[in-house]
């Protein structure tokens, strides 16, 4: 959404007059609906009926921009969430091979050593240095049985303090290797659940751009004039200044000016608002997450008065709009269907926070 208010909408003859729009945003949606829309069920809204009035028209304008662009966002999140699920499974079993070899080189370590002691037991007896065993056997004696075994004791302990050693290995690496199994178990199902969310937020999304064509329509009956009221003055294009990842991806995203937005769109010929500054972050070697609530997440919180050109800054709670700060209280983003990239004054009612990458 822009950082201006919809136009006031009246209808005579069949077509739309739009008055100026004010300086600020529509007011956002609800949050707590907002944040409950990941888990609703997909479904299918009945058709809103076509406007007749003026203020039906311009409700239903506003309304369909923020609810299909906050839609958008999220389904964008659920995309980046399933990308980000579906890596972990290629970790985790990227894990699983190097486990299973840790195991099998203990298990051997172990039986190589055991046969080491086999073979120094058997050339020990047939050195006769276990003679004097066998005549203490021989002579019948409980004690001497005794101290036949302790010596026999102290010749092996070394050897078995070694084994003792090798098999709590295979034990570690056992668990290790159970560990990844299970690792890659839960990953995959993380994957599907991610993989319906991400379904579900499609199938909303196709539902919502239903509504999308019907005020596409209704701005297809304004004016060149008159969409530009609709959409709200632009800023002056301030200088570009300074260096850093957030000015090169403030430099990248001026040369996008003018281009449309379009819903889900990411470049190089139309844009929406997350897709216009992830290109551009891109464009100056950082790769963003495709959402603006995620992008909300990245690099470091700054203030309303610490803001720097190239900052990104967000409207709404929860966020589903995205701008890059240029200065002098402008920033520039991809606004609305109907509007194109350009620069806007940043609007204090709007914004919910800014980061800085």
């Amino acid at each position: 959404m822009s950082g201006s208010s919809l136009a006031v909408v009246t209808l005579v003859a069949g077509v739309l007059i739009v008055n100026p729009a004010s300086a600020d945003p529509p007011p956002p949606v609800d949050p707590a609906a907002a944040a409950a829309a990941l888990a609703a069920p997909a479904t299918t809204p009945a058709p809103p009926p076509r406007p007749t009035n003026a203020t039906d028209a311009a409700a239903q304008l506003d309304q369909v921009q923020r609810e299909a662009e906050a839609l958008t966002e999220q389904w964008h999140a659920a995309q980046d969430a399933l990308t980000a699920r579906q890596q972990d499974v290629t970790n985790f079993q990227n894990a699983v091979g190097p486990a299973k070899a840790a195991v099998d080189v203990a298990k051997a370590n172990e039986e190589s050593y055991r046969k080491q002691v086999d073979a120094v037991a058997m050339a020990t007896f047939e050195s006769g240095n276990l003679d004097q065993f066998n005549a203490l056997l021989a002579s019948g004696s409980p004690q001497d049985f005794l101290d036949q075994m302790s010596a026999l004791e102290s010749l092996s302990s070394q050897y078995k303090e070694a084994l003792g050693q090798l098999s709590a290995e295979v034990d570690k690496t056992t668990a290790a290797q159970s560990d990844a199994d299970a690792a890659v178990a839960r990953a995959q199902a993380a994957v599907a659940q991610a993989t319906k969310a991400e379904q579900d937020l499609g199938a909303r999304k196709k539902d919502a751009e239903m509504r999308i064509d019907e005020a596409e329509k209704l701005l297809a009956q304004l004016s060149p004039q008159q969409r530009r009221d609709r959409n709200g003055p632009g800023a002056d294009a301030p200088d570009i200044t300074g260096s850093g990842v957030g000015v090169e991806a403030l430099r990248a995203a001026a040369t996008q000016l003018g281009k449309p937005y379009v819903w889900g769109a990411e470049g190089p010929n139309s844009y929406d608002c997350s897709g216009l500054t992830s290109w551009a972050f891109k464009k100056a070697g950082v790769t963003l997450p495709r959402s603006s609530s995620q992008q909300a997440l990245v690099g470091k919180a700054v203030s309303w008065d610490q803001l720097q050109p190239g900052d990104l800054v967000f409207y709404y709670s929860p966020v589903s709009h995205v701008g890059i700060y240029a200065g002098n209280g402008t920033f520039i983003d991809a606004p609305q269907s109907g509007d194109v990239v350009k620069y806007q004054k940043v609007s204090r009612s709007a914004f919910t926070g800014a980061r800085r990458v």
